[in-house]
């Protein structure tokens, strides 16, 4: 098999319905907007119906073929085209590569390719090298390529961060970090003191009239056992198979019937706290200047340089951000793990910001 995407030299990249095309074209719901997503084989249409349940994309149903253009079509039936030679590529975190021709962006990852922005198909179309395993790191990943893709030319951009809500102001306290920079520890702490809360991984910034909304995407939040070894509130209410798991293990549980003060599905900005783990006793605050935070926001956000049919409405909505809320470098320490100090920390930050009146 080629390393730049498929075997088949001679598939075209239009899309020719075969006798496996069963044509599943479904309306879902992603913080306020609609997303047409176009299954072309009955496993596609399975292992899309599957991944989409862990992220708050909403079905409204099935809808005629015709009906408007997808967003998204799957499939894992057909042959996967072969991408163009020559073009400019770069190593893509996780493994694979990204091609890149004009506007139109190729993705392989172990022969499956995802299309962004090419001329003739829709936004952004997935071949996969056959029918992967649902739980395939491989098969998460091509997805969320897409899905994200497809959000951004909805003007909806994805940040690696928790969301929550203060309490008392009603402001939003976003939480931004990579995996494992202590976003899910701070997250169920501050939701056990009861802020209501939005996701502990990864949101959607959307630009509303004058003002930044965050939404939620992922469902499930994370725990690992030094988390709920600290956290009594949640020994006594998680189910009963999280209560082994190890030190440094993560594992997924639903928040929804955890934390009673509640979900948003939705919450302006008004704090950002860029976290990272520093294995010393004491954590560390220091305030960033807008500029700082920028720099920081656009290293996590690398769609926002690479994607050239949406990177400036997407730095345009980082800047806004940036200008909307104050930011701070949070270097978390173990003192954290524990609840009440994890609380206080981030509530006197957001004081600092949203002062009483």
């Amino acid at each position: 098999m080629d390393s730049r995407g498929g075997s088949c030299e001679s598939c075209s990249w239009d899309r020719q319905p075969s006798s496996t095309d069963v044509t599943r074209p479904t309306i879902y719901r992603v913080a306020g907007q609609a997303l047409l997503v176009d299954a072309q084989d009955e496993w596609a249409a399975h292992a899309t119906a599957a991944l989409f349940a862990g992220w708050y994309l909403d079905s409204e149903g099935e809808r005629d073929a015709g009906a408007s253009a997808p967003a998204i079509v799957i499939r894992s039936a057909a042959p996967v085209p072969r991408i163009p030679s020559g073009l400019p590529s770069f190593e893509i975190a996780g493994g694979g590569t990204c091609h890149v021709d004009g506007g139109t962006s190729y993705i392989d990852i172990d022969g499956s390719v995802v299309a962004i922005g090419k001329p003739g198909l829709a936004e952004t179309e997935i071949w996969l090298d056959g029918p992967l395993a649902l739980d395939a790191p491989a098969l998460t990943r091509l997805v969320t390529y897409a899905l994200s893709a497809a959000l951004r030319r909805r003007r909806l951009f994805e940040l690696h961060s928790a969301a929550l809500v203060h309490p008392e102001s009603g402001a939003g306290v976003l939480i931004v970090g990579p995996s494992g920079s202590g976003k899910s520890t701070q997250t169920i702490h501050l939701a056990a003191a009861g802020w209501p809360f939005l996701t502990d991984d990864v949101l959607l910034l959307r630009e509303e009239g004058d003002a930044v909304q965050a939404w939620p995407l992922r469902r499930s939040f994370a725990i690992t056992g030094a988390t709920l070894a600290a956290s009594r509130f949640l020994q006594t209410r998680t189910p009963s198979d999280l209560l082994d798991i190890e030190d440094d293990d993560k594992r997924l549980f639903a928040p929804h019937g955890v934390f009673t003060d509640g979900f948003r599905d939705h919450c302006v900005p008004g704090t950002l706290f860029f976290s990272e783990l520093s294995g010393v006793s004491r954590s560390r605050v220091s305030r960033l200047s807008p500029g700082e935070a920028m720099v920081r926001l656009i290293r996590l956000s690398p769609w926002s340089c690479y994607d050239r049919a949406t990177a400036a409405g997407h730095l345009a909505v980082l800047s806004a951000l940036v200008r909307q809320a104050r930011a701070y470098s949070l270097v978390a320490g173990t003192d954290l793990l524990d609840p009440e100090a994890s609380a206080n920390l981030i509530a006197s930050c957001t004081a600092e910001a949203w002062p009483s009146e």
